[in-house]
């Protein structure tokens, strides 16, 4: 178990997301707090992933404001967060239909399939209660059919291209998956 700063044992919902074994709470966090926390959580907790933004992120592809690239080493979905902060970035939200054709496209460029990816969405803080791990409002979703259903209770991180539809599926956070991190561009 990692050495934690003092200010990291408080209430953190994601705690149990990142395999640590503390006592979490989950209160009723406003978006922006949940994505501050996290944020906090993930960097004071040490990004072992260190890497600069301008090598790594330089070569991510452009959509409207934000800046996207496909990590294929498979990670949790906490570790994938954690190494898209150490870009300079968080995993990717989705806000349209054209961010999500984007994202799978870049995805098929790279692998030449339709890859099972971790993107930012959680619902660790509240069963049902989606958030971006980059704090932008929820306001668009593209779920599998009969998703997201938490199977076994323990389905809390948003994978896309699941099954034939090529859709969002809740998943355990633990599975390793390529991942796909955004930054703002500007």
């Amino acid at each position: 178990m990692p050495s934690l700063p003092c200010f990291c044992v408080f209430a953190l919902p994601v705690c149990g997301l990142l395999g640590w074994d503390l006592l979490c709470f989950s209160s009723n966090m406003i978006n922006k707090a949940s994505f501050l926390l996290l944020s906090a959580l993930l960097i004071c907790c040490g990004a072992e992933d260190t890497v600069s933004v301008g090598n790594i992120m330089g070569d991510c592809q452009p959509l409207g404001t934000r800046c996207f690239k496909f990590v294929s080493t498979a990670r949790s979905w906490a570790e994938s967060e954690r190494h898209c902060v150490a870009m300079g970035g968080n995993l990717a939200s989705v806000h349209s239909i054209d961010e999500y054709s984007f994202i799978q496209e870049l995805i098929r460029k790279q692998t030449y399939r339709n890859l099972r990816t971790w993107i930012g969405g959680y619902d660790a803080v509240k069963e049902g209660l989606w958030f971006w791990s980059d704090g932008s409002r929820f306001n668009f979703i593209t779920w599998s059919p009969g998703n997201p259903d938490n199977y076994l209770g323990k389905e809390h991180c948003i994978q896309m291209n699941h099954g034939g539809s090529r859709l969002w599926n809740d998943s355990p956070c633990q599975l390793a998956s390529p991942s796909v991190c955004a930054v703002q561009s500007v």
